[in-house]
């Protein structure tokens, strides 16, 4: 059976390096975003795979340690091609 891939809306505009998250089997840790949701893409191997863990993702963010460091959360919306700021504490809808 293939599985039915869900396609990415936005991504991050660092590399999943700069999250720390996991390299391809074969090694490499320059991977990048993938068009589908929860994966990246390694050129080397030419696939798409799940991370073996998502590095920063997996537990509590220190927000303002990371951007001390300069690891941003920006996400460029794909559909777009827009920059959408990261804000701690959204403006209020009302």
């Amino acid at each position: 059976m293939t599985e039915k891939l869900e396609k990415r809306k936005w991504c991050y505009v660092l590399q999943p390096s700069a999250y720390e998250m996991a390299p391809c089997a074969c090694g490499n840790g320059d991977t990048q975003w993938s068009e589908f949701a929860g994966r990246l893409w390694c050129s080397r191997c030419d696939v798409d795979f799940i991370p073996a863990h998502n590095g920063i993702f997996d537990g509590p963010i220190p927000v303002a340690t990371c951007d001390l460091l300069g690891i941003y959360f920006d996400r460029v919306n794909l559909e777009t091609n827009e920059i959408e700021p990261f804000e701690i504490d959204p403006p209020s809808q009302t």
